[in-house]
């Protein structure tokens, strides 16, 4: 699990903007992602992340994200 610091400076070097909407939210609305799933040893070292608002999280976990991007 990500620490609220890493989470607040990750959510600050985006300016609060999740990076698959491009909307603006508060840090509570935001969610970090990492782009290599754990099962696959990714980790939550920043180059590893992205900044995501709670829904474009669920999409990224959801099958109907996997059948829109192909």
């Amino acid at each position: 699990m990500i620490s609220q610091k890493d989470k607040k400076l990750l959510c600050q070097l985006a300016k609060f903007t999740c990076e698959q909407c491009k909307e603006i939210f508060e840090l509570k609305d935001l969610e970090i992602h990492r782009i290599r799933r754990q099962w696959e040893g990714g980790t939550y070292q920043w180059r590893n992340c992205m900044v995501l608002c709670k829904f474009c999280h669920k999409l990224f976990h959801s099958k109907e994200y996997n059948f829109i991007s192909g």
